[in-house]
C-alpha cells in the first residue's frame, strides 16, 4: 500500500487517543465499540501501515466436491 488513507490515520488517532486516555473514553469520543478499539490496539505498533486492511480472501482455492456421485 502506497498511500496513506483517511482511515487509517483515522485508526491512527483513535489508538493513540486510547493509549493515552484509555479505551473507554477512546470508543465514546470515536462513537465506536470497545472491540473494536481493542482490535486496533492489537494491530497497532507505532506505524500507520500496521492499521492498513488487509484481503481475508484465502491464499488458495478449496478443492470443489461434486455433488454427481454423492447420491
Amino acid at each position: 500500500m502506497k498511500s496513506i488513507t483517511g482511515e487509517m490515520r483515522y485508526r491512527q488517532c483513535l489508538c493513540e487517543y486510547a493509549l493515552k486516555h484509555g479505551v473507554t473514553k477512546a470508543a465514546r469520543r470515536y462513537h465506536t465499540y470497545r472491540q473494536f478499539v481493542y482490535r486496533q490496539l492489537k494491530k497497532y505498533d507505532g506505524t500507520v501501515r500496521s492499521l492498513a486492511l488487509h484481503s481475508r480472501r484465502p491464499k488458495t482455492a478449496q478443492p470443489r466436491i461434486r455433488m454427481k456421485n454423492f447420491v
